[in-house]
């Protein structure tokens, strides 16, 4: 270790991969000006213009600068994450930098490390040329500093709003996840209106290269409470209900894994062991020898090799262990998940937001969603179950003879276990069973939105029992007979019924 710090000191570099931009020849760093091209293009447009690196991602792109496929790094496009690493990498202004990140133990487990990074390193002057010049470097860290100020979260945790289908609902267009997002806006007095939760594809925003053209924002409370209805509906359904009793059972063996795991720590334990015997060769070599030369050579070939091999290990053993914790995370037997989805409505009433996007997360593997919002009110496309299973294939149907479609999901690797997805279309069904139980705030919604009126759950219970649709039990009675309870006013009543008329409730 010692030997590479003196390297480091000496302005040399010292081991791996030449950065993007350079070409190592004869341990020594040269610009590679094919790839400098880009390094260039990233510094002087992120200081010179508005642009940051998720907009440079797509400039980039857009001019035809791609990455050079390298035997560390195939992707051909320069995503936000790397462009971040190339902005504060000091080694393209000719500096020599050595423990800007270290390995540091994961607290708890045996042989698991991250990389951390370090606030004090060595920083050397190369020996190498620089790509960026002093004055524009200079500016590229300032502005990162400004930019990490800026973005900093302030009392991280308050008002933090748990989105329950974030990842869940997918993208229409380019079908990647959606995620939960808050929109602020503020009145011309200053003070702010109520905060919009919504639903949108982040991939529309090319910060990975990923193009999409959609960006509909959807009301989360819409969509969530849409979802909730469908899973009351369906788990209601004597049919399914049999379905599910009868058919659900879990048998998960992890041996396999287990062994493939222990494999790859054997391996990795072997390779680090490895890999620290070279680089005590290498401090120990003498400089004195005459075969010093072609002897560091070989011994850095091997060690960057080993660095490789170490790389692709870790890979494989992270794949490994998260295949294990997702089968151990569905290790419930069949009679759990058939409570779960009976007594659905019970759990979900007294649940908190974490609880319910838990629940949530146990039981849908993924939503469909509409390009645009249907004339019933409707976005919901589709709901696709997740729930483990033994059995062959199997189709069932709900009271209008639709079929529900399963499909049979088996697990990657040797892994005894199947998961059946349990999928149905809502175009498939008859909505109107749906659409008897259209929620409160979808009324309101509905309501709001036409007529400009706000309206009250009261309201809209007191026209239920007109119209002779079945409301649920009030728990909130008066505690006297002779209390007077506001009637709902004639213009609202209307509004009310045009909403019962849309929903296909009366």
């Amino acid at each position: 270790m010692e030997g590479r710090i003196q390297k480091a000191r000496e302005g040399k570099w010292n081991g791996g991969f030449a950065p993007y931009g350079y070409q190592l020849i004869d341990g020594k760093l040269l610009i590679n000006e094919e790839e400098a091209i880009a390094i260039r293009t990233i510094f002087d447009q992120y200081v010179n213009t508005s642009i940051v690196a998720n907009g440079l991602s797509k400039y980039l792109e857009n001019h035809g600068i791609r990455k050079i496929p390298r035997q560390n790094g195939k992707n051909p496009l320069f995503d936000a994450g790397l462009i971040r690493k190339i902005l504060k990498n000091p080694v393209y202004n000719g500096k020599i930098a050595f423990g800007r990140r270290t390995l540091e133990k994961v607290h708890g487990t045996r042989n698991e490390y991250r990389q951390v990074e370090q606030d004090d390193y060595i920083v050397a002057e190369g020996i190498h040329e620089a790509i960026i010049p002093d004055e524009l470097w200079q500016a590229a860290q300032v502005k990162l500093k400004a930019q990490a100020k800026k973005y900093e979260h302030v009392n991280k945790g308050k008002n933090m709003r748990t989105h329950l289908l974030s990842g869940i609902v997918k993208c229409p267009i380019c079908g990647a996840g959606m995620f939960g997002n808050k929109y602020i806006k503020y009145k011309k007095d200053g003070t702010k209106h109520k905060d919009f939760y919504y639903y949108g594809c982040k991939h529309r925003l090319m910060n990975r290269g990923h193009k999409c053209t959609y960006n509909k924002q959807i009301r989360e409370e819409s969509l969530d409470d849409a979802v909730a209805e469908v899973i009351i509906k369906l788990v209601s359904n004597p049919k399914f209900a049999s379905m599910m009793q009868e058919k659900i059972n879990m048998k998960v063996d992890t041996s396999a894994i287990e062994n493939e795991i222990d494999n790859y720590q054997k391996k990795l334990r072997k390779s680090h062991s490895t890999k620290f015997k070279l680089i005590e060769e290498i401090d120990n070599l003498d400089v004195e020898d005459k075969h010093y030369k072609r002897r560091k050579n070989d011994l850095d070939d091997r060690l960057y090799r080993m660095y490789y091999k170490i790389e692709e290990l870790e890979g494989q053993l992270i794949e490994a262990k998260a295949k294990k914790e997702t089968i151990e995370a569905e290790k419930l037997t069949g009679d759990n998940i058939y409570k779960v989805l009976i007594y659905f409505y019970k759990l979900y009433k007294v649940m908190n937001d974490v609880e319910r996007r838990q629940l949530i997360e146990a039981l849908i593997s993924e939503i469909q969603i509409y390009e645009e919002k249907q004339p019933n009110g409707q976005w919901l496309k589709s709901i696709t179950f997740k729930l483990p299973i033994i059995d062959e294939d199997l189709n069932t149907s709900l009271d209008n003879d639709e079929q529900v479609e399963t499909v049979a999901l088996l697990s990657k690797g040797e892994v005894d276990s199947k998961k059946i997805r349990v999928e149905f279309s809502l175009e498939d069904m008859d909505m109107s069973e749906f659409q008897d139980g259209a929620t409160y705030p979808q009324i309101k919604e509905y309501v709001l939105e036409h007529t400009g009126l706000k309206v009250f759950n009261l309201y809209i219970s007191q026209i239920k029992r007109k119209c002779g649709i079945e409301v649920g039990k009030n728990y909130n009675l008066p505690k006297s007979e002779d209390s007077r309870q506001p009637q709902c006013p004639p213009e609202k009543e209307k509004a009310i019924r045009e909403a019962f008329k849309y929903f296909g409730m009366i």
